[in-house]
């Protein structure tokens, strides 16, 4: 069941992405090391980070390579003083020995990220942050 789930949520991502969405920009993120999203595995890469549509609270993350994709869940929070910090359009990955996984995205604008639930990926609480720069390619 949990692999039927899993290719459902990966047939989903395609389509929405073959057919286009509602968004009014697309994301570009160049990831150097494998992370997991929706318990599949993401290769280093450069993904497209799309809002799937005005009204759901999903993203699609594409590698623009491999062609694999991904829909994240998100909340929107106040975005942190680490990213809000930097003040231009970033990634944020949770990371524990090699594993990681994207807790927080920020397009620079307004008080609000989107944040994402994902595996826990150390139990003692020794995890560390990566962040990685966005760059905005096409605004509809």
């Amino acid at each position: 069941m949990k692999h039927l789930t899993m290719n459902s949520m990966l047939a989903a991502a395609a389509l929405v992405l073959a057919a286009g969405n509602a968004s009014a920009e697309t994301l570009k993120a160049d990831v150097p090391f494998t992370f997991q999203e929706a318990g599949v595995v993401m290769t280093p890469g450069t993904y497209e980070i799309r809002n799937v549509s005005n009204t759901a609270k999903f993203v699609a993350l594409r590698n623009t390579d491999t062609k694999n994709s991904v829909l994240m869940v998100y909340s929107s929070e106040e975005v942190s003083k680490e990213l809000k910090s930097r003040g231009t359009p970033s990634l944020a990955f949770e990371c524990s020995g090699a594993r990681c996984a994207i807790r927080e995205m920020w397009t620079a604008s307004g008080i609000a990220s989107y944040r994402f639930r994902g595996p826990k990926l150390a139990a003692d609480g020794d995890s560390r942050m990566a962040t990685i720069p966005l760059t905005i390619v096409k605004a509809d």
